[in-house]
């Protein structure tokens, strides 16, 4: 991994007791940046990677910084500012040998990270074809191999958090009461699965990259008169996969189950037969939609009961939900700045941004050049009187006192 800026970089350590200790030792610590700088990050094989940023303000200057980050070509962060501790989890394509990650602060702010994960992730786990559903019916859309990827939600329905220890791929699911909007529904029924789930042998499109056992050994289930709904706070107009993962831990045979699937108010599939799908019971499966969200900012996901289905038995499903967001453009998630994310990104940001950066390169090279004529005079003064005098003076009583940090470099993972 090499950093280059064009000022210096200094680590900044997280300030000691009393404050509140950081939740991992990957957030004890900030690489801040005053200046545009880049990340080079060597891939060993292009593809799908897992990219994750953390953030952990651990001052009120990290808080209020106001920066941007991309990488591999695409705008992944836009005016964004870490207020409060936030890990930014990523998919997205990586067609060369070096991922070029870059951090451009606001004028005036700061950029800062505390740790990088980067992993390869099988080119599987997203497939190029999804069903794009909408208030006019549903239709096939394609391209998402092509596609950036913000996880936003990663939810197991009716069970317990799942902690990065626990899934093949280091993510972390929550429960999903949080979100559930008929909480006391009658109809309702949460189901837990001891038996062993039936991956489908050779299969590199299910697999436990997909989601892990826990997640399908867990679900909520509803009645064929009755529906459950999940509300989950996105961000307005923008364009959404949603994942839904179903396991039939709930049936006591195959044919038994119908249900319908709404995403965002309207209907995905009516009746759906997870029976005829799958042919067996216990056998994860997953189904991906697309959905626009537009100014109302929240994402609305529900099943609802058949009555082809027994009365007053299980009607439909879910076991797990997830939501990303999709990029805007082909040049980022929050509009297309392409130039911001490589080292000639000044031709899109004009010439404040360019004058900017020439200024904290004239001010490093500027620090340099001073340092090397005082080690000349220095080293003059030694040669002809033999001895050197330093004076210095430090006024405590006018709190005139040099703050000292602990340099301790960022922990990544790639």
């Amino acid at each position: 991994m090499t950093l280059r800026s064009a000022a210096p970089a200094l680590p900044s350590a997280a300030p000691a007791a009393p404050a509140p200790a950081p939740p991992s030792p990957l957030h004890a610590a900030a690489r801040v940046f005053s200046c545009h700088a880049s990340y080079d990050l060597a891939v060993r094989r292009r593809g799908r990677h897992v990219l994750r940023l953390h953030f952990y303000p651990f001052s009120r200057a990290l808080a209020s910084a106001r920066f941007h980050v991309g990488a591999g070509g695409f705008l992944l962060l836009h005016n964004f500012t870490a207020s409060s501790p936030v890990v930014k989890d990523f998919l997205l394509p990586v067609d060369a040998d070096v991922l070029v990650l870059t951090f451009v602060p606001e004028a005036g702010s700061a950029a800062f990270v505390n740790a990088i994960e980067l992993f390869s992730a099988p080119d599987e786990l997203v497939g190029d074809i999804a069903t794009l559903v909408a208030a006019g019916g549903v239709n096939r859309t394609d391209g998402l191999s092509s596609q950036v990827f913000e996880t936003l939600y990663r939810v197991n329905v009716a069970g317990r958090k799942v902690t990065p220890f626990n899934d093949t791929l280091w993510r972390t699911w929550v429960n999903d009461e949080g979100f559930l909007v008929n909480k006391e529904s009658s109809s309702s029924k949460a189901w837990s699965f001891g038996g062993r789930i039936a991956y489908p042998k050779d299969s590199r499109l299910m697999t436990r990259e997909v989601a892990p056992d826990n997640v399908y050994n867990s679900a909520r289930s509803v009645r064929s008169d009755g529906n459950l709904t999940w509300d989950f706070p996105v961000p307005a107009r923008n364009r959404y996969l949603v994942r839904m993962h179903f396991c039939d831990i709930v049936s006591k045979a195959l044919y038994q189950l119908y249900f319908s699937i709404y995403v965002n108010g309207h209907l995905a599939v009516k009746d759906f037969d997870i029976s005829s799908t799958t042919g067996y019971l216990a056998y994860p499966y997953y189904i991906d939609y697309v959905v626009d969200v537009e100014d109302e900012g929240m994402l609305k996901l529900a099943i609802g009961g058949s009555k082809m289905s027994r009365p007053g038995e299980a009607s439909g499903f879910l076991n797990g939900l997830e939501i990303m967001r999709m990029n805007k453009t082909g040049g980022g998630m929050d509009g297309d700045f392409p130039a911001v994310l490589d080292m000639g990104y000044l031709v899109s940001k004009g010439f404040g941004e360019f004058a900017r950066s020439l200024l904290c390169g004239l001010v490093f090279a500027g620090l340099f050049l001073v340092l090397v004529m005082l080690v000349l005079r220095l080293r003059t003064e030694l040669k002809n009187n033999g001895t050197l005098w330093f004076s210095q003076s430090m006024d405590s009583g006018e709190g005139k006192l040099a703050k000292a940090y602990q340099l301790v470099p960022t922990k990544t993972d790639y």
